[in-house]
């Protein structure tokens, strides 16, 4: 696995504070680093953490992306079901097929992908108008194939590509 592989930015923000000494204060140089390996760290998927960015969503994702501390927080996954079934990722025909679950709170509705809840909605069962808790269990690398695209968007190969895939339970609630 080559977390930097297409990294210029990071490449050239490590060696910029460590090339250039003078420019730079040591205090801030050893901040600088400290969050440069952090960031090292999330990109190998050693650490996990979000800034409060939507996610790109290479295999699988959620809308606004569970960090570890939604396990802590189960509100934001709960909801009634709306909609639930394979998709293209975000709906957008050009993505692979995934597997959504669209929550209605009083917040608002809220889709969650990923293609372990499609296990999970079997394995419960869930179904439209259950009032449900889906709770982010945490993730685990995997290995997928993803097509690669000529400048006409045909797919004219596939690439191996290390990713993460999300796991979930859930629990139908009283209505």
């Amino acid at each position: 696995m080559n977390p930097f592989k297409g990294s210029r930015a990071l490449l050239f923000s490590v060696l910029i504070p460590i090339m250039l000494p003078q420019l730079m204060p040591e205090s801030v140089r050893l901040i600088w680093l400290l969050l440069v390996a952090l960031v090292v760290l999330k990109r190998m998927g050693l650490i996990n953490f979000d800034l409060g960015r939507a996610s790109s969503g290479d295999d699988e994702s959620v809308s606004s992306k569970p960090s570890d501390s939604s396990r802590q927080n189960h509100a934001k996954n709960q909801g009634e079901i709306v909609a639930m079934g394979s998709a293209p990722y975000q709906f957008n025909e050009a993505n692979r097929l995934n597997y959504y679950i669209t929550l209605r709170s009083k917040r608002g509705d809220r889709t969650i992908w990923g293609i372990d809840l499609k296990r999970v909605a079997h394995e419960t069962p869930l179904a439209v108008g259950d009032n449900v808790a889906l709770e982010f269990l945490g993730r685990q690398s995997v290995v997928v194939n993803q097509p690669v695209r000529n400048d006409q968007g045909e797919i004219v190969s596939h690439r191996e590509v290390n990713t993460h895939r999300h796991s979930w339970a859930a629990q139908v609630l009283p209505a």
